[in-house]
């Protein structure tokens, strides 16, 4: 059972005839129940200090993890920001070999038609010349002949 400064103060003793001086006594308890009243107040504030200590302490836990949380959003992300550019790099570079792919094998067969014009237009070469030969070699024999008459 806890005791209050003021049933200290009104606490009242019997007399007896050998008993304790009264104004000591009464003294003693004055300082007592004084002594009580500031160990109560210093308790209250220690108590109240405890209890604005303890809610300031949630409150950084609340602000840990509110920050532990943007952090691993943040995290997550940048790894999904990775992620999507390593992919469209990837896909990048898929549509840059198949574009390169597609211009050789246009060049290749500009080539190979290149080459085979090339090829007619020797053969055209080849063959107008033996006509023309021919045809040269035709007026000479008539030239020939006429000057032989």
């Amino acid at each position: 059972m806890a005791i209050t400064p003021l049933e200290i103060r009104k606490q009242e003793f019997r007399k007896s005839l050998r008993g304790y001086e009264v104004h000591e006594v009464r003294s003693f308890l004055e300082m007592v129940s004084t002594e009580i009243e500031s160990l109560l107040r210093d308790n209250a504030s220690l108590n109240d200090r405890v209890k604005d200590m303890d809610a300031k302490i949630e409150d950084y836990r609340r602000m840990e993890q509110i920050l532990q949380d943007t952090l691993t959003t943040t995290q997550k992300a940048a790894d999904d920001l990775k992620s999507g550019a390593r992919k469209e790099a990837e896909t990048i570079m898929a549509n840059a070999r198949v574009e390169a792919q597609r211009f050789l094998k246009e060049a290749q067969t500009e080539l190979a038609r290149i080459k085979e014009e090339t090829k007619m237009i020797e053969h055209q070469k080849l063959m107008l010349v033996s006509e023309f030969r021919g045809l040269l070699e035709s007026y000479l024999r008539l030239l020939e002949r006429l000057e032989k008459k």
